[in-house]
């Protein structure tokens, strides 16, 4: 099956971004580990690669917009399970670990985990519309 004109568009931005996240990620990492910096630098540093994110966020907004209406469901709809399921497996985590001694997660994996459980999300829902 060929690629929509939305699908390359968004495959290119997509391409664009994550390298760029990805030059800023290793970069902001590389500097900070090898340089000895004031705190307001690492704190700059920390937050850029969060520029490419909020970019990549306008990316599947716009290729969603683009897309027909089926294809927007399956999309939104496997995101919304991957927010709940993230949501609702942290919030479970957070109760435990009130009562039992578990290992704390860094927040940063959130995002991840959602991309993650939204993708598989994908799969399941992708077969219901067909």
């Amino acid at each position: 099956m060929a690629m929509t004109p939305a699908a390359k568009t968004y495959m290119r931005r997509m391409l664009i971004v994550m390298t760029t996240y990805m030059v800023l990620l290793f970069g902001a990492v590389w500097l900070d580990n090898t340089f000895d910096l004031a705190q307001p630098v690492r704190i700059i540093l920390s937050l850029l690669p969060v520029l490419p994110v909020i970019a990549c966020i306008w990316t599947i907004i716009a290729f969603v917009r683009a897309v027909d209406e089926v294809q927007a469901r399956i999309i939104l709809e496997s995101s919304l399970i991957g927010a709940i399921v993230v949501a609702v497996a942290s919030f479970t985590y957070g109760m435990l670990r009130g009562v039992v001694e578990l290992p704390g997660i860094y927040e940063v994996f959130y995002l991840p985990a959602f991309i993650a459980v939204s993708g598989v999300a994908k799969v399941f829902v992708k077969r219901r519309y067909q």
